[in-house]
């Protein structure tokens, strides 16, 4: 993958600035995901116009079911009932939100690469709700909020889409870009007690 795809996300100061923190056997470890690409995707899942070429070019279905994520090919969150955010590898977002706009052009839709905006963190480790818990008002206990379940909340006073998405304590966290830096100096002064780590993906 070239250069252009794995140093976007404009963080490489501050992952140098808490290289010297790492712990050993961390209890939450944080990947920067510069290496995936963001396409919000409006429509109307009723009409058969919008929804079927959409499942087409993705190659799976849209979640329809509130507060979900379909997670195959691309992953997909619902974030309203007309609205979701798909998201894929960088290098093929910009074919792909080409191809989702040619094919729902015939229906009252929107299609828009929203990669330059915003940016995804990927949480693992068994303290991962130990520590979302610090900053979140969402009950994460895993009979409650399961894989497959994605939320639009607060964490730490950033507005972020919140995902469980594997069984082994995985979370997805997508920020707006202007958040970014601030959140994940938030995850290292919070997880400082239950070890954490950072990682460029």
């Amino acid at each position: 993958m070239s250069e252009l795809f794995v140093r976007r996300h404009g963080l490489e100061p501050l992952l140098q600035e808490l290289s010297g923190a790492r712990t050993a056997d961390p209890g939450v470890s944080v990947t920067i995901r510069g290496d995936l690409g963001h396409i919000n995707v409006r429509g109307c899942a009723s009409d058969a116009g919008f929804l079927q070429p959409v499942e087409t070019v993705l190659g799976q279905a849209l979640p329809i079911e509130p507060n979900s994520v379909s997670i195959e090919r691309h992953q997909v969150f619902w974030l309203g009932p007309d609205e979701w955010l798909v998201i894929t590898p960088a290098d093929r977002a910009a074919d792909l939100a080409g191809e989702l706009q040619q094919a729902t052009s015939g229906s009252h839709a929107s299609v828009n690469d929203i990669s330059g905006g915003q940016i995804a963190l990927l949480l693992q480790g068994a303290k991962c709700r130990e520590l979302l818990a610090k900053g979140c008002t969402l009950d994460l206990h895993p009979s409650v909020f399961t894989v497959g379940d994605c939320a639009q909340s607060g964490l730490a006073r950033a507005n972020v889409l919140l995902a469980s998405v594997d069984e082994t304590a995985t979370f997805m966290i997508v920020v707006r870009r202007s958040f970014s830096e601030y959140l994940c100096r938030w995850l290292a002064h919070a997880g400082s007690d239950v070890g954490i780590a950072f990682r460029d993906a």
